[in-house]
């Protein structure tokens, strides 16, 4: 990958492009074309890639033309918000596990389900996404790729400061004295490991160890007050021991602290790592699955995010071709590549294995190691979700600077999950 593909990746939106502004598709195409509108969030880099896959389809079929609109996510959901209530949704349009029950509850979603297997086809998709697009027997989302989540680590300096390296069946006690020694060599100005507990995803990770999720099954919150104390003053046990970043260093948003060196090791979904980290530290950097504080490592196979088609689709026949075109055409996988992490699709993903270099490569074969141990995607959380996830972090935020302890935070954090999920 160059590096200004790289740069692209790390960029943000320019602004979106020219979108057809009329309802879902219609046969209203120049020369009794089937037209299709298609919307997703990315990056610049994803779009020019996703438009070249578009093109390609169009080429293919010339009675369909297809109409496109990307975004940064929070924008791409405040305008999908604004079409889905005006009767205005793209017919093909990406979703986020966040956003899913929401809008199929609202029956604003086709259930997909009639159609698998004969005009879409899943023989060759990775089975354990499929949760994620699930609500009960019906699916309203298919998996546009796959990722976990990941230690990203400065093997080089873990070395020199004699801190075990991560190992199967590693602990959090393990995690925590490597990350000491790190800072006792390296610090102040490099720490150990940036702080995680205030990501509410790796929480989740630390809460499926033990047999415990975020949410159960059915929409309900899956975890109780004294998981998030508990979760947290193992922050503080890891703050104690000056394994983690300072808070004024986290607190830094321009850059994550792992790339800006001011922390050698750092959680992160793996379909993530090339955008900064592989340039900052080329060969010394290394990747690890979580440490464990139960049985398991508590990750699950996740989509990055999901194919969904408009209830109100006006070519629902058209948008399930492209739907099954886009997600198991050989060659419009060799354009994607890994632009949405690795495809869903296990056939080319074997493909694309021997053409990967550098950082994907590293991906890739950190994804081949742990899947066994991968727990399937979770069923969608259910509305309120992404409310609750920011809350997480601002809570955590009076906890890292020492405004509040774990016990007086947590109850705090648990009226605000109550309000946003209206339980």
């Amino acid at each position: 990958m160059s590096v200004s593909r790289r740069a692209l990746l790390r960029g943000g939106i320019a602004g979106l492009t020219l979108a057809g502004l009329g309802g879902c598709g219609d046969d209203g195409g120049s020369g009794g074309k089937k037209t299709l509108r298609f919307a997703w969030w990315g990056s610049e880099e994803r779009a020019k890639l996703t438009q070249q896959v578009v093109d390609l389809y169009v080429s293919k079929h010339p009675d369909v033309e297809i109409k496109t609109t990307y975004a940064a996510y929070d924008p791409y959901f405040q305008k999908l918000a604004t079409e889905m209530s005006g009767g205005n949704a793209p017919d093909v349009l990406q979703m986020g596990d966040r956003y899913l029950r929401e809008y199929a509850d609202r029956s604003t979603l086709l259930d997909l389900t009639p159609h698998l297997g004969s005009k879409i086809q899943t023989a060759d998709l990775e089975q354990k996404l499929f949760p994620a697009g699930n609500l009960g027997a019906q699916t309203f989302g298919l998996p546009m790729g796959q990722t976990t989540h990941v230690l990203q680590y400065d093997a080089k300096r873990w070395e020199e400061a004699g801190a075990k390296l991560p190992a199967d069946g590693w602990t959090w006690t393990d995690l925590k004295d490597a990350a000491a020694k790190v800072s006792a060599k390296f610090g102040p100005k490099v720490s150990g490991l940036s702080d995680p507990f205030g990501i509410e995803d790796w929480f989740g990770d630390w809460l499926r160890q033990q047999g415990r999720d975020l949410y159960t099954a059915d929409g309900k919150l899956g975890y109780t007050e004294a998981e998030i104390v508990a979760w947290w003053k193992l922050g503080e046990e890891f703050r104690a021991a000056k394994a983690l970043t300072p808070a004024e260093v986290t607190a830094n948003t321009t850059l994550t602290p792992f790339p800006r060196k001011e922390s050698t090791a750092e959680f992160c979904p793996d379909s993530t790592v090339g955008m900064t980290s592989w340039d900052t530290y080329g060969s010394e950097f290394a990747l690890s699955h979580f440490p464990t504080a139960g049985t398991g490592i508590g990750q699950f196979t996740q989509p990055p995010m999901m194919l969904s088609v408009a209830k109100r689709t006006k070519n629902q026949d058209a948008a399930l071709a492209f739907v099954d075109f886009f997600l198991n055409d050989p060659e419009a996988g060799a354009i994607l590549g890994m632009a949405r992490g690795l495809p869903a699709n296990l056939k080319i993903r074997e493909t694309l294995a021997s053409t990967l270099t550098d950082e994907w490569k590293a991906v890739a074969a950190y994804e081949a190691k742990v899947s066994p141990q991968l727990l399937p995607a979770p069923p969608p959380p259910p509305k309120g979700a992404g409310v609750v996830k920011t809350q997480f972090q601002r809570i955590y935020d009076d906890v890292m600077h020492g405004k509040a302890k774990p016990e007086e935070a947590a109850p705090r954090l648990m009226s605000e999950i109550q309000q946003a999920l209206g339980a």
